[in-house]
């Protein structure tokens, strides 16, 4: 493989990382709002920020022009990416739409639909969310049971979803339901794209650990959704949130090792402000994440590689895995080393970092179970990877 930096790129880089200079004052006030109380605020930040983001294409590069792309490349999207995360901007208020709805929709999607939703969503004129799990299928999703009945231009459709990230945000979102309860639990399924202000649709915000409403219950009873909302074909569902998952799991993580390098270097800067970058005993702890860190950068160069050359990419769940009980183990790490102070909260006068290692760690609880849980991944390692049997 050849790690010389490819001149498009740099070029991609530098462009960008002078318009984010530009807009600096934006990060500033971001660091002021991203843990307030205030969710509405947050999100008319966020919308505000993707807004001011696509109206230079910056949010999708990669993707066509006529949908509000820049016709770029995969690799030139994730240096935008990279460089967000590096300069601790603001997120995407739709980044899980963007990065695992969209693509998908480009792929799957027809004509109509591709023209119709997806310069909006980058926009963030309406916002997405992704309704997949649900109480009694969680990383076993071929057991949903969300069912939508053909009515002649219409689907009905009844059933529950959970762990809905903005739902109660979204104007729209991307539905598996069971077209076919006679099939097989791989078949008989479809995904629909369901208007969240629908006649039927009930959001129930889901308080979690770090006092957020991001997660959500969404019931649906009786639900009409045009026939012409189907993504891809019909009881093919699978097929499409295949796809889906493997951009949640692999671009994503990609994104979030940069994060991980960002945090190590602000861990630096405090163990050394603090004096507790002289313990041997960090220092060799330290030294164990910076080099976790760059491997697992090595398993993203390896998954770029793939997605670039149209491969499947073979790693994903590896890069999966290896990234999110990492993030565990660092952020583990980092309150460890503030000692009584790791008990501190936002606000607090003598609170790191405003409490952003705190909050952090107590996101990072989910991410060993979102997109499929670690046993899942290795049970995907084990068999497909591997070849080793199933029992």
């Amino acid at each position: 493989m050849d790690f010389e930096p490819i001149a498009s790129l740099e070029t991609t880089r530098r462009e960008f990382r002078a318009w984010l200079n530009a807009h600096s004052n934006v990060c500033t006030r971001w660091r002021e709002l991203r843990h307030g109380e205030d969710t509405r605020k947050r999100v008319e930040f966020l919308r505000h920020w993707q807004r001011t983001l696509q109206s230079e294409r910056w949010v999708a590069v990669h993707f066509p022009e006529e949908v509000g792309g820049r016709g770029g490349s995969l690799l030139e999207h994730l240096v935008v990416q990279q460089e967000l995360a590096r300069a601790d901007a603001p997120p995407l208020i739709n980044g899980a739409a963007v990065t695992i709805f969209a693509p998908t929709l480009l792929l799957f999607g027809t004509t109509q639909q591709r023209q119709r939703y997806l310069p909006p969503l980058l926009a963030a004129e309406e916002l997405w969310c992704l309704g997949f799990s649900e109480p009694n299928a969680g990383s076993d999703l071929a057991s949903l049971r969300t069912r939508a009945e053909r009515q002649g231009d219409v689907f009905v459709v009844n059933g529950q979803k959970v762990w809905t990230t903005y739902a109660n945000q979204a104007d729209y979102g991307l539905f598996l339901v069971r077209t076919d309860p006679q099939a097989p639990p791989h078949r008989g399924i479809s995904s629909l794209i369901v208007p969240m202000r629908s006649s039927g649709v009930t959001v129930r915000p889901l308080r979690e650990i770090t006092g957020d409403t991001d997660f959500n219950e969404v019931f649906l009873e009786n639900v009409v959704v045009p026939a012409t909302n189907l993504v891809g074909e019909l009881n093919r569902g699978w097929d499409v949130i295949l796809t889906a998952l493997g951009h949640e799991r692999g671009t994503l993580l990609l994104v979030d090792h940069v994060r991980r390098k960002v945090e190590l270097e602000e861990l630096h800067r405090w163990l050394r402000a603090t004096g507790k970058a002289n313990d041997l005993l960090v220092r060799q702890r330290f030294a164990e994440f910076w080099t976790e860190v760059a491997i697992m950068g090595l398993h993203g160069l390896a998954l770029v590689s793939d997605l670039q050359h149209g491969r499947t990419p073979t790693n994903v769940s590896v890069l999966k895995l290896y990234g999110s009980e990492l993030a565990q183990r660092f952020l583990d790490f980092a309150l460890t080393a503030q000692g009584p102070y790791a008990q501190l909260w936002r606000g607090d006068d003598r609170v790191v970092r405003d409490g952003a290692w705190q909050h952090t760690w107590l996101m990072a609880r989910a991410m060993t179970i979102a997109s499929g849980t670690s046993e899942i991944q290795r049970n995907i390692i084990a068999q497909r990877l591997l070849g080793l049997p199933r029992n």
